[in-house]
């Protein structure tokens, strides 16, 4: 069974859908790896950090809500 995408999870991604982002631009922009950003954006890895960085920078909530 896979597991559902968090709401914050999925804010992000309509986001950089929105704004015609993608997760290597993205990455390159936050300076960080495709991998690490995509696992983040799957949440397969949780840093409050990333996260953190990737809601400034899409300006979305951090929260799951």
């Amino acid at each position: 069974m896979q597991k559902k995408l968090s709401p914050w999870c999925k804010k992000a991604k309509i986001a950089m859908i929105q704004n015609d982002i993608s997760v290597n631009d993205l990455a390159e922009e936050l300076g960080c790896s495709r991998c690490y950003l995509s696992s983040t954006l799957n949440g397969k890895k949780t840093s409050i950090e990333i996260r953190r960085r990737i809601s400034d920078y899409l300006n979305i909530s951090d929260s799951d809500n």
